[in-house]
């Protein structure tokens, strides 16, 4: 319970009810189905986790559960590339405190 609190105020996490960042997860994670699932790297979920977290997700019918089951089907680079994107270098914004 603590945990998901803390990761829940964190300012680099997605925003789950903003529809723009589920827009960016789903494209996120269509982008990585057609790139395919057959090379796994290190920080990666398996293929076929992949697949029924995409399963479950396309059941859901509460966007933001959706998107929270994709981002768990994205490896770590994808999730950082995103969260880049949404917030900024956390080195950048470090530095310029």
């Amino acid at each position: 319970m603590i945990r998901h609190h803390l990761a829940a105020s964190s300012p680099r996490s997605p925003q789950w009810f903003d529809p723009a960042h589920q827009a960016d997860i789903l494209a996120a994670f269509d982008s990585q189905l057609a790139a395919g699932l057959h090379d796994r790297k290190p920080h990666s979920p398996r293929p076929e986790r992949v697949r029924e977290l995409g399963q479950l997700a396309a059941a859901s019918a509460l966007p933001a559960r959706a998107a929270l089951l994709r981002w768990g089907a994205l490896p770590a680079s994808v999730r950082a590339h995103l969260l880049t994107s949404w917030y900024g270098s956390q080195v950048a914004r470090s530095s310029a405190a």
